[in-house]
């Protein structure tokens, strides 16, 4: 056996640190990706894939329709089919505060713009941190998560609403209220600790709150800070650990299976290499 495979098999069996503190940072200077762009993270991270929603589809009840993602100093934002010219402020950050060309909000379903994360593998949340809030004092931000935790990946959202997510695999895993940039930028999330391929960040509305309990449909919060409209916010970062908490946990192999594959290798090669040194000494030996 060559001494650069036992180095190799030596380090694929160092242990994988489930708690190790991934993050993926999403600041830029005023980029256009369209409806879908590719970040990588910090190491052992590997990469998340972010598309750009809305529930602008009005016609028939509030459904998702592609938007457009983009990037500045404060983080990624979404801008809606009904929000404007690309970089318009404030509508080109997540808001749920109806179109540029209209006062009126649409609640508690329409005009929520939102952003699906897929992760290379499952991971589990921790934190999501804002850079920007706008600059009116009367904005906040007010913010949904929720993650797939059905069985194989998620179908298409477009079309949908947020309650026919929430009835085909998709879970609340909590509003987050009155974030603000910069003194209180970054909200803990995911307290039960739910791992997932799949993320979903919107600004707040009480349509995430629809589950089997309340036949899906719009229940508004406990929490009486959070509020429809007037959210608006860009997301610079999210962190979290590898996924080992339960939910959705795609078809990465978890750290034991690979210690065991890895194992059973060393285990192979080893005992190769022993029955060619035994019959190396043997020939020697005649």
């Amino acid at each position: 056996m060559k001494k650069s495979d036992l180095f190799f098999i030596a380090a694929m069996l160092t242990p994988l640190s489930a708690n190790a503190t991934l993050s993926w940072s999403f600041t830029g200077s005023g980029q256009n990706y369209g409806s879908q762009h590719t970040f990588s993270g910090s190491s052992g991270a590997g990469s998340v894939s972010v598309s750009a929603f809305s529930t602008t589809l009005d016609s028939s009840g509030d459904k998702f329709e592609t938007g457009t993602l983009g990037s500045w100093s404060g983080g990624i934002g979404v801008q809606s089919q009904e929000d404007g010219s690309f970089g318009s402020s404030p509508h080109h950050a997540f808001d749920n505060d109806g179109g540029a060309n209209t006062t009126s909000d649409e609640g508690p379903g329409g005009d929520v713009d939102a952003a699906i994360f897929a992760f290379d593998q499952s991971v589990s949340l921790t934190s999501l941190s804002i850079g920007w809030d706008g600059t009116n004092p009367d904005y906040d931000a007010d913010i949904s998560v929720l993650a797939y935790t059905g069985s194989g990946g998620p179908a298409s959202i477009l079309g949908k609403t947020f309650t026919q997510l929430l009835s085909s695999g998709w879970q609340l895993i909590g509003n987050y209220s009155e974030l603000d940039h910069p003194s209180n930028p970054t909200a803990s999330i995911n307290a039960s600790n739910v791992s997932s391929s799949y993320w979903l960040v919107s600004a707040y509305t009480s349509c995430a709150n629809a589950n089997s309990s309340n036949s899906y449909v719009c229940v508004p919060d406990s929490n009486g800070s959070l509020d429809f409209g007037d959210d608006f916010f860009k997301i610079s970062g999210l962190t979290g650990t590898v996924g080992g908490g339960s939910g959705n946990t795609g078809s990465v192999p978890e750290p034991s299976s690979l210690l065991l594959f890895t194992g059973g290798l060393l285990g192979w090669r080893l005992n190769r290499y022993s029955k060619a040194q035994a019959e190396s000494n043997e020939a020697l030996a005649a």
